[in-house]
């Protein structure tokens, strides 16, 4: 089917149009303006290029078939949007896409239900977004790893009850071990932690002796509250408890000094744990001797015996730090999952707390730190948004059970834009990250290795890396000579001891004080050492405004053939840039 340009409807429909070829006297049917005038020259414009709508060409088609005035066909000269319409060509009618609407929500879908992208984003919905989620796409937790963490996060009262038949084999007759509501406390005692009862200046002490007799000296006011605590305690705990109150115009000191002397316990020396505040450590002072030096009759370091009993994690410890550094890991990398560019250091620090949140973890927080920004250990950042050039550092640890995880990653997405020579320096972080294991595994007949020691297989490998530009120039006083420790850009020591304080002995750094303590069995730790490059200070290797660090926790043990040195990673570690 085709049409027929108005302009050739007179040769077309000749008979259409002879009978209007007359004068105007002729007195005969229709005047000559009524109808459609013949095409000539003269007529300047021609009906193909009059604008009418739908309805005047179906009109128009009407004309055809027989005698219709189109006269309101030349009244109006052309359409709305001021584009000629020609009636050749057939009109489209406009609908709504269902169809298309239909689509992109099943499309939509889709991308939900298999790249798990979270429901409510907290910014823009971007094809970039979706590219970069489903390259980070993270697989669930194992249900049956999560069950057994869920199985043993209550520990049962043996484990309390063999803590203080160690800590009471350790202690003289003669001595007693004072303490205020601590990680120490939770760990011989299972309760009374400083986050069960906030310190103030009324004292509140938990003192053990070698009788495994346990006192609580308690400000008479607050013996209700305390009490409530108790409760919680496992029974065998509780029995073994006697409970002191001191009233407010009463010393603490006294009242436990009085109790000690007035039963006949013999008992008129004490040791310290680490966290007891000066003020409350002059007034025993005041009312009892404390060990000499922290020795006992034997010259050992009783503070050190103490210290080493957490120091050393049991197998059940062990598991819990497993569960929370699992799970901490498993809320990174959720966390970059959401991620794009463009977003903020605290939205992505919010981000982090809902994801370390859905694990059930308790007090999960961490530190999000943006290229330049990075370059300082434990900067606050300025909340800039995240550019392709950037990388990422997460520092981040929660609680499970009371015992803590700390993790730290330095990474970039898929969609970034990260230069050799960063992505260069990061490997020089992960060897050195290594570097502690390696020792450990080609020493199996070392018994005496030191935490100084692993500090030092870490730091070397740095500072060479530091040294390989020979056109670096350092001033005299930035040298490294004989035995002192690099911390130019390797800043802080290479690890602490984790349990149920993020932060606790051991410490793995070189040095008097903590370098020559020898490693033991079940000590855990971590590995996290660092290269920190700020914007403000002199170039190392053509390199500055970086910083980069990867951390991990690791559990020292024996292995059962060799009896050599190896050990457990609780978290990682990763082996190739692009990983968490």
């Amino acid at each position: 089917m085709f049409c027929i340009p108005p302009h050739l409807h007179e040769e077309v429909f000749q008979s259409r149009y002879e009978p209007y070829r007359q004068t105007e006297s002729t007195v005969q049917a229709v005047k000559v303006t009524t109808v459609l005038p013949p095409y000539s020259p003269s007529f300047h414009r021609p009906l193909s290029t009059l604008a009418v709508s739908e309805k005047e060409f179906l009109y128009l088609r009407d004309v055809e078939q027989g005698n219709m005035n189109l006269l309101p066909l030349y009244e109006k000269s052309y359409h709305n949007d001021n584009q000629p319409y020609d009636p050749c060509m057939p009109s489209k009618k406009k609908r709504f896409p269902f169809k298309l609407i239909l689509i992109l929500a099943l499309l939509f879908a889709f991308i939900q239900l298999f790249l798990q992208l979270p429901p409510s984003l907290n910014s823009p919905f971007t094809l970039t977004r979706i590219m970069s989620s489903s390259s980070n796409y993270v697989k669930p937790l194992d249900p049956t790893f999560i069950n057994r963490c869920q199985n043993i996060k209550k520990p049962n009262a043996e484990i309390f009850v063999n803590r203080l038949n160690k800590i009471s084999s350790i202690l003289p007759s003669d001595t007693i071990w004072i303490s205020e509501p601590s990680a120490s406390t939770s760990y011989f005692l299972g309760g009374f932690s400083e986050d069960d009862w906030f310190l103030s200046e009324r004292p509140f002490l938990v003192a053990i002796n070698s009788n495994l007799e346990i006192y609580i000296v308690t400000p008479s006011f607050e013996f209700n509250r305390a009490k409530l605590l108790f409760n919680n305690l496992p029974k065998e705990i509780q029995k073994k408890t006697n409970w002191l109150e001191w009233k407010e115009n009463q010393s603490p000191y006294n009242i436990l000094s009085e109790y000690l002397e007035n039963n006949n316990t013999g008992i008129n020396k004490f040791v310290l744990d680490d966290n007891v505040r000066e003020f409350v450590s002059r007034g025993l002072r005041n009312v009892l001797q404390e060990s000499k030096a922290g020795e006992d009759e034997e010259g050992e370091n009783l503070e050190d015996q103490i210290r080493s009993l957490r120091e050393r994690k049991d197998d059940w410890e062990i598991d819990m730090l497993k569960c929370a550094n699992q799970f901490t890991l498993h809320a990174i990398r959720k966390t970059r999952e959401r991620m794009y560019i463009g977003i903020t250091e605290s939205q992505i620090g919010k981000i982090l707390e809902e994801e370390m949140d859905k694990t059930g973890l308790v007090g999960g927080e961490g530190l999000v730190l943006f290229g330049e920004n990075a370059a300082l250990p434990h900067g606050s950042g300025t909340d800039r948004k995240l550019i392709k050039t950037d990388l990422i550092l997460i520092d981040v640890g929660g609680k499970w059970g009371g015992y803590v995880s700390d993790i730290t990653r330095t990474f970039a997405l898929p969609s970034s834009k990260i230069a050799k020579s960063h992505i260069d320096l990061w490997e020089t972080v992960r060897k050195a990250q290594k570097a502690p294991y390696e020792l450990l595994i080609s020493s199996p007949d070392k018994d005496n290795i030191t935490f100084g020691e692993l500090d030092k297989s870490a730091r070397n490998l740095i500072t060479n890396w530091k040294n390989r530009d020979s056109l670096l120039l350092f001033s005299k006083e930035e040298e490294v000579k004989g035995d002192e420790v690099d911390f130019s850009i390797f800043t802080h020591r290479l690890g602490h001891g984790i349990g149920l304080e993020g932060h606790e002995s051991p410490y793995l750094v070189q040095g008097e004080l903590q370098g020559d303590k020898q490693i033991e069995q079940g000590n855990v730790f971590s590995l996290e050492p660092g290269i920190y490059l700020p914007s403000d200070h002199k170039k190392v290797n053509g390199l500055s405004g970086i910083g980069v660090r990867l951390e991990d926790c690791f559990v020292l043990k024996k292995d059962d053939h060799t009896h050599g040195w190896t050990g457990e990673w609780l978290s990682g570690p990763v082996e190739k840039f692009g990983d968490i």
